[in-house]
């Protein structure tokens, strides 16, 4: 299961990336492939002289050719892989609670693999051919470290898509309907099955304690509010009024539900927020807190620009629509819009509206979300809270 296949060779002064840290190579680096190579093999990758740099996962029709799991001569066996999942885990340990990520793909160097945990049910992503294939074998991994009630295999991610896997969701175990979680002193159902990533934003988590204390008595805003967690959360620190908005009826239905569960009046809204915030604007509608948390706008390198253009649009119609001394949190979850580019587009956003804000916190990603310093693609979630002057 876990033999070599072959051998992918580097272009000349292509290996300095990997050498220093790097986990990703990319096709158009690649001079020699063997042929017999298929998607999810395991490969050693070697540098123009021949050298080994490492072993990893392949799949030769991907724009991303090769994972790195080990470096230099060491391979990537069935124990290591064990011995490093087993460490993950190991490293949540201490997190007391109710969703957290186990593991988190190149974060804790197993690329393409995502395990998080919802109390006792865990929701897994094979993101790549070479898990897909050790399926059974992650599955009793998953059931030996952790014994869950059950296992959601959620396996219709659009990374499958680009690596050209099969998209479908397996439920190994009993599930009976929605987990519900408790999390900043309420309770959230989340739909592991259907909704969105694994079924919750477990990567806000921090985000969202960071800002309760400055929302007592504020009119809040709450745009593609999905599980209503945010708005719930504000509801329940003393914010005076909340609004959610999202494009989804479904999703609203378990947002409704989840502000019943906690006792919380929000009015909850089906609308499109692009348009919708402009309505406002003509309104003169203006509010206190204004929450950013938008699904992706880029989703590769070609879409950047055009990312950056519909970020400007949105944020400068919030900052639009804020009293003075108001409060805009404002995220992205896209590792193409780095944080430098982001804290521009920002300051573009308020020149437009002629305002001047200031950044009053920086959030980004928890714990059981590690980052590469060699890698800043693992560097994704930016959360900046601004004020207007």
């Amino acid at each position: 299961m876990f033999e070599i296949a072959g051998t992918v060779t580097l272009r000349k002064g292509e290996s300095k990336r990997i050498r220093t840290g790097h986990l990703w190579i990319y096709r158009n680096e690649v001079v020699h492939l063997d042929a017999s190579i298929k998607p999810g093999d395991l490969v050693w990758v070697l540098d123009e002289a021949g050298r080994k740099l490492g072993a990893g996962a392949a799949n030769p029709n991907s724009l991303i050719c090769v994972r790195l799991l080990t470096r230099g001569a060491n391979e990537f066996t069935e124990e290591v892989f064990k011995e490093r999942f087993a460490h993950a885990i190991e490293r949540r340990a201490h997190l007391a609670c109710d969703a957290k990520r186990l593991v988190n793909a190149e974060g804790d160097l197993l690329p393409g693999l995502i395990v998080d945990l919802y109390r006792d049910v865990v929701a897994v992503q094979l993101q790549i051919g070479a898990w897909e294939r050790r399926k059974d074998l992650i599955v009793e991994m998953v059931k030996e470290a952790i014994k869950p009630h059950a296992i959601v295999l959620r396996n219709d991610s659009k990374a499958r898509r680009s690596e050209g896997l099969e998209a479908y969701t397996e439920v190994v175990g009993n599930l009976d309907g929605n987990i519900v979680i408790k999390e900043g002193g309420i309770e959230v159902e989340v739909d592991v099955v259907r909704g969105q990533k694994t079924g919750y934003y477990i990567d806000q988590r921090a985000n969202r304690l960071m800002i309760l204390p400055l929302v007592s008595g504020r009119k809040v805003l709450d745009c593609f509010c999905y599980t209503a967690t945010w708005a719930v959360m504000c509801a329940r620190s003393g914010a005076r009024e909340v609004t959610g908005l999202d494009a989804s009826e479904t999703v609203l239905d378990l947002a409704r539900r989840n502000a019943a569960r906690n006792g919380v009046d929000i009015d909850l809204r089906q609308v499109d927020v692009f348009d919708e915030l402009p309505a406002m604007a003509r309104q003169k509608v203006k509010y206190d807190v204004i929450i950013l948390d938008p699904p992706s706008l880029a989703a590769s390198r070609r879409t950047v620009s055009g990312a950056i253009r519909g970020y400007i649009h949105l944020n400068r119609l919030a900052i639009g629509l804020l009293n003075p001394g108001g409060l805009l949190v404002t995220c992205s979850c896209s590792h193409h819009i780095t944080p430098p580019i982001f804290e521009d587009l920002l300051h573009e956003a308020a020149s437009l509206v002629k305002r001047q804000v200031a950044i009053i916190m920086r959030g980004g990603q928890p714990e059981d979300h590690p980052a590469l310093l060699a890698m800043p693609e693992t560097t994704y979630l930016k959360c900046l809270v601004l004020r207007v002057i």
